[in-house]
């Protein structure tokens, strides 16, 4: 997620993890889009402070890095998009108009069916989410 601060000059800022219940990277970026600092922030964390005109929110050890630059397109006749990435970088699906994929509630019960069976490691619980994801995703 991108959020624009000031977008004519970087000013302080910070953000809370209050029920996030996994790790992101906080990506702080100028008004050129120049990574100027990367933190991370982890559940429950109270104040993730930085300077910065933009800050994108994205999976924690994204290996961006200081100094890096985002390629943010800017045109004015062009709709605003949201990208849905797979882990290997392509496009899966295009969002426009703020559509959410699921309800705030089944992304809670997606989390931490998805927990449990990264913890546990049994079938059960794979399984669990599996329908549970199908279920979702056919309503």
């Amino acid at each position: 997620m991108l959020f624009v601060i000031n977008e004519s000059n970087p000013v302080e800022t910070f953000f809370h993890m209050h029920n996030v219940p996994f790790p992101l990277d906080m990506i702080f970026m100028d008004d050129e889009f120049k990574v100027i600092d990367v933190k991370r922030g982890n559940p429950e964390d109270d104040k993730i402070e930085g300077v910065a005109s933009y800050v994108l929110e994205v999976n924690a050890d994204s290996g961006i890095k200081v100094g890096d630059e985002a390629d943010i397109e800017d045109e004015e006749d062009e709709e605003y998009v949201m990208k849905v990435l797979s882990p290997d970088g392509t496009v899966q699906m295009h969002l426009e108009g703020g559509e959410r994929i699921v309800s705030r509630k089944e992304t809670v019960v997606l989390i931490k069916k998805a927990l449990k069976a990264a913890s546990s490691k049994e079938d059960k619980d794979y399984k669990a989410l599996g329908k549970y994801i199908f279920k979702v995703l056919k309503g």
